[in-house]
């Protein structure tokens, strides 16, 4: 606090040395904070953590959970080691992981094995179901819209972009089983429905679920209500159920009807009477090059792993609102993502941490926001 005061104070002092300069009737422009003094920014917090071959994190109770090599382990949030299981109990091709928070349960997918294994928060593990339509699991969501048809307790999501598709499978804890329940969505076309090359997934606050389509023509996070649905037919056979897709969910409304591509995603898409969009990497803000990860925190604001230019952007409502760049010295190219929310006793600070992945790189990195830092009096103001 004594660092905010410090700068404020400069910062009036160099406000009314300006106005003393300036010409009658000219306006003052005060200049807006930047960099560590933005109240949204996020910066590098401690020393990277840097482990073999990181693929996925996923936060449960606070705890952070990492895919490395053939192994899973669970960390405090300092990277502390507290427990993790290994190919000597059967693992030896994971490649992708979530966390359920109300069930308290984390999901794997290994895909020599063709299998997904879940895991209660200490890494017991608690069951498993083959999965033999999967042939590259690149990332899972959980979400329980839906679940009533099936009487399921949530649906578990797969990114299969070798099959064009991301896999449906209904979980039943109870009964220990994990069946196929039709796809979310597939790339056999070219609405907003569609996804061309699946990578990341997530679930909003709101239950949807969130695909990032990393496909050469696109590069978009495209927003899914997730609850199957059920007079989506396989062609030319409309008593077979196998698709059920999900439905594009509007991540904002423009003023054009029928909805254009771009109320259904983030990053750049064709918009109202847009005839000219061709589509394409991106460093714009707001656009992508090549997004691999997806992750929400408690507010519902979205945050994406702008993998190609080095950034994490995040919006709100739909909306860009702000960037940090991941590009330091040694490491770039964020893979993965993970948002800790963190209580004060006046306030919630949403996606006070983000961890980021870069498996290029062999590490994992921790944020911290500008928020968090004032709030909490025992983390040390960054140096000058």
């Amino acid at each position: 606090m004594k660092l905010l005061r410090l700068w404020l104070t400069i910062l009036m002092l160099l406000v009314v040395a300006s106005a003393l300069f300036s010409g009658c009737g000219e306006k003052i422009a005060i200049p807006e904070p930047e960099g560590i003094f933005g109240i949204s920014s996020y910066r590098p917090l401690n020393v990277p953590f840097y482990v073999d071959d990181p693929k996925q994190i996923a936060i449960i109770d606070g705890a952070l959970f990492v895919i490395h090599g053939d192994s899973l382990s669970r960390r405090y949030q300092n990277f502390y080691l507290t427990s993790d299981v290994n190919h000597q109990a059967g693992m030896s091709g994971l490649t992708a992981l979530c966390a359920d928070q109300d069930l308290g349960l984390v999901f794997v997918y290994d895909e020599n094995l063709s299998r997904v294994m879940w895991y209660n928060t200490d890494l017991d593990l608690q069951g498993s179901g083959d999965v033999p339509n999967v042939q590259s699991g690149v990332s899972m969501t959980t979400s329980p819209s839906g679940i009533e048809i099936v009487g399921a307790t949530t649906f578990l999501y797969i990114a299969d972009p070798d099959s064009g598709v991301v896999h449906r499978y209904a979980f039943d804890e109870d009964a220990g089983t994990l069946s196929s329940f039709g796809i979310l969505a597939n790339d056999e076309g070219e609405s907003a429905r569609f996804v061309l090359q699946a990578a990341g997934l997530a679930t909003d606050i709101e239950d949807s679920v969130l695909v990032c389509d990393a496909s050469a023509e696109r590069h978009w996070v495209i927003r899914f209500i997730s609850e199957p649905d059920l007079e989506d037919v396989t062609p030319n056979n409309p008593d077979d159920h196998d698709l059920m897709r999900g439905k594009a969910a509007l991540f904002r409304s423009l003023n054009c009807v029928p909805f254009p591509a771009a109320a259904y995603v983030l990053g750049d898409a064709p918009g109202c009477n847009d005839d000219d969009w061709e589509g394409g990497p991106s460093d714009l803000e707001g656009a992508f090059d090549n997004p691999q990860a997806v992750a929400v925190d408690g507010s519902g604001r979205v945050f994406v792993s702008d993998s190609n230019n080095d950034r994490v952007q995040i919006f709100e409502d739909g909306v860009w609102v702000l960037t940090f760049n991941t590009n330091h010295d040694d490491y770039s190219s964020p893979t993965s993502l993970a948002t800790v929310d963190k209580s004060h006793p006046t306030v919630i600070n949403y996606g006070a941490y983000v961890f980021v992945v870069f498996r290029e790189d062999n590490l994992v990195q921790k944020y911290i926001s500008y928020e968090e830092e004032l709030s909490d009096p025992g983390i040390l103001p960054p140096p000058q």
